[in-house]
């Protein structure tokens, strides 16, 4: 069994970003995987993506020796015998297997992605682990993180399973066909390089509120395909 520890100590003293990568960048400069699973690429820099039904993630590995569980608000009577977080034992993600951690991690950290809007997170349950790079205080955050809940483009994975893949190819080129050549740009744009609305508009020149209106209109027709 090829522990977290193992992994982060296979990897070696590797340099972390200032800024968390795109999985477009990775996949453009980070050379190839050095670990390829149906759901986690491993690099050799330090970075891991994962992708689950939901969505798609990077996660920084040497972070990812921690995991600590956060309540929703607590009534009065329960905060006399909970605290508000619970954090795992030191040492227990290192011990786990690696593909486990940094799915539990990346399952996670899409969950929050998808459950964290602008406003308050009451009620919600969640967890976090060292390399938090989505915090929900700014409101472009927010709005970023609604949309790409709303789509995860796939790649091709080694030994998936072939039907599988034609479906979702078959589904997609439908969903891309439907819609006007302005509006699968802007999809294209957003959901298969990774770009944000913000630097979309800075592409094509043209304004922040007419990319959020491509974008709209291009996930109405796709929709009616998912």
């Amino acid at each position: 069994m090829t522990t977290l520890k193992n992994l982060i100590d296979t990897l070696g003293p590797v340099k972390k970003a200032e800024k968390t990568p795109t999985s477009r960048k990775l996949r453009e400069e980070a050379g190839e995987p050095i670990i390829t699973t149906n759901a986690i690429l491993i690099y050799a820099c330090g970075y891991a993506v994962y992708e689950n039904e939901s969505g798609k993630t990077v996660m920084w590995v040497p972070d990812c020796t921690s995991f600590t569980y956060y309540f929703g608000k607590l009534k009065e009577s329960e905060q006399k015998y909970m605290n508000q977080t619970e954090e795992l034992p030191e040492g227990m993600m290192e011990e786990m297997p690696w593909d486990l951690a940094l799915t539990l991690i990346g399952d996670h950290r899409i969950e929050a992605n998808c459950l964290n809007r602008a406003g308050s997170r009451a009620g919600r349950q969640y967890f976090e682990c060292g390399d938090d790079g989505d915090k929900d205080d700014d409101p472009e955050e927010a709005v970023e993180r609604s949309y790409r809940k709303e789509y995860a483009w796939r790649e091709d994975r080694i030994g998936e399973d072939p039907e599988t893949i034609y479906i979702r190819k078959e589904t997609r080129k439908e969903a891309l066909a439907s819609m006007t050549d302005k509006q699968r740009e802007v999809f294209r744009l957003y959901y298969e390089e990774g770009y944000r609305q913000r630097e979309i508009a800075e592409i094509l020149g043209i304004g922040q509120r007419s990319v959020s209106d491509r974008l709209n209109g291009a996930l109405r027709q796709a929709r009616r395909y998912w």
